[in-house]
């Protein structure tokens, strides 16, 4: 995976374009907070909720809970509770199209681990090289598609930061780290794949943040000028994120953006997602018939998962 040169990092735009989607809130019962992550074709919503208040999540800090959670799944509108066998704490963080898991874990023994967890009920925690023993640095998964490619990042639980992209199948792990190729860059996550593998996710480029999008034929990138973060890409090559002051964004086929000879590039069109009275939102998760699985902020900062559909 290292031939390949990664991103196109999204440029800021000067404006939002107005907000065209219909919202509806998603709470786990008895939670204190629910952050919903991932979304597949069927509408099946997966995330996790905090039980107690001592663990709740710093507001921003989304990426992924650094402290004990429970895991769910939304079918139909009901709610089931998950967690890894095992477990003390489990953060389901992406589903594909199967029903098909991945997120992260932490077992009765402490450690860490990112898993991918069947339909079968067969799971299997993977550890990216690096990763794990007595450092900080764990192996995050974030996103699956129907061939059961995974795709993570390495990231510090002390300091929320990637430190190293990867793609998973078949029991090896590829490095997604093209720092070395473009000067500046590093800090590399892959935080989404779509079923005909088009990748998004983060890196840091000169002391900023910034969303990058990958296809087999894309391979330019970009600065931006404030922390832009890119959580998911489906098939469309739609993608979403958020900026670090907590307004969420939609950008439709990116890839279409490219100019015919691939020199000249054109900025996305960033559509507002906004959870109506919300602080913030987060979209963090996305199918192809572009609905959004996201989180947001009330006015106390309490944390709320939501489904938003889009009006176009």
């Amino acid at each position: 995976m290292r031939r390949f040169v990664l991103a196109v990092v999204l440029a800021l735009p000067s404006a939002l374009l107005a907000q065209t989607f219909t919202y509806a809130p998603i709470n786990v019962p008895g939670a204190v907070a629910t952050e919903a992550r991932g979304i597949n074709n069927s509408g099946e919503v997966v995330g996790f909720y905090y039980a107690t208040n001592s663990c709740k999540e710093p507001t921003g800090e989304v990426q992924f809970p650094n402290c004990t959670v429970q895991g769910f799944k939304m079918v139909n509108g009901t709610i089931i509770k998950l967690m890894v066998p095992n477990s003390i704490s489990t953060a389901i963080l992406g589903v594909n199209d199967y029903g098909d898991l991945v997120g992260v874990t932490q077992l009765n023994d402490g450690s860490e681990h990112a898993f991918l967890w069947l339909h079968t009920n067969v799971v299997t925690l993977l550890n990216a090289p690096g990763a794990g023993g007595n450092s900080d640095l764990h192996t995050v998964a974030f996103g699956v598609n129907k061939a059961l490619t995974v795709v993570g990042g390495l990231w510090f639980f002390g300091d929320p930061q990637g430190s190293g992209g990867w793609v998973w199948q078949n029991g090896t792990f590829s490095n997604m780290n093209p720092g070395d190729t473009v000067s500046g860059t590093c800090c590399w996550s892959v935080n989404g794949i779509s079923n005909n593998g088009f990748l998004s996710g983060t890196n840091f480029y000169h002391d900023f943040v910034s969303a990058w999008f990958k296809s087999a034929t894309v391979d330019d990138f970009y600065p931006v000028t404030t922390d832009t973060n890119c959580n998911a890409v489906n098939s469309n090559s739609d993608v979403i994120g958020y900026f670090a002051s907590g307004k969420g964004w939609f950008a439709k086929r990116i890839e279409s953006n490219e100019g015919t000879n691939d020199a000249t590039e054109r900025k996305p069109r960033f559509i507002s997602v906004a959870y109506p009275t919300a602080k913030a939102t987060y979209p963090m998760g996305l199918n192809d018939l572009r609905w959004i699985a996201g989180v947001y902020t009330d006015s106390t900062g309490v944390m709320h998962g939501f489904i938003a559909k889009p009006n176009f």
